[in-house]
């Protein structure tokens, strides 16, 4: 399955419009969509757990801080969570969850990740890591195409 390819299948949880404002270009639920194979449901707080679990795992091997590769502004970002979005995580298919966290780089940017998980059957683990935002300025958009979520380029 491409990675910029990802079938829809469950609700997410939304916060409120005012967030949806801020981040309206994340994958959001069909509501209609249906669950083909069902697989273990995990819940928001047990998504968000995994997700901060490899973040701290991550930090502890790199001094504190977690590292991340850009090719686009060809560097390697160091860099601490300040919050994943509880109101962003979302199930996307029966195996796959994603969720929108925010970074403060060591030299003051704020760096909005999406992190793809992935049930291996027994827990999360993480299938997929990109830098969606630098500053609040977007590297892409999501777009819904006949029930599947594509990236697509940000339009100028």
């Amino acid at each position: 399955m491409k990675t910029a390819i990802l079938t829809l299948a469950l609700s997410i949880v939304v916060a409120g419009s005012a967030f949806a404002q801020e981040h309206p270009e994340h994958p959001k639920p069909k509501s209609d969509a249906k669950q083909e194979h069902p697989s273990h449901s995990y819940t928001m707080d047990e998504l968000e757990k995994a997700i901060t679990s490899e973040i701290e795992t991550a930090q502890a091997s790199n001094g504190g801080w977690y590292k991340m590769e850009d090719k686009e502004d060809q560097k390697t970002w160091s860099m601490k969570l300040d919050h994943v979005h509880r109101e962003r995580l979302a199930k996307l298919d029966p195996k796959t969850y994603f969720a929108c966290t925010d970074f403060k780089s060591d030299d003051g940017h704020t760096v909005d990740v999406d992190f793809f998980m992935k049930d291996d059957g027994e827990k999360l683990v993480l299938s997929d890591a990109t830098i969606h935002k630098v500053d609040g300025k977007a590297r892409y958009n999501w777009k819904e195409k006949d029930g599947y979520w594509v990236r697509v380029p940000v339009e100028n």
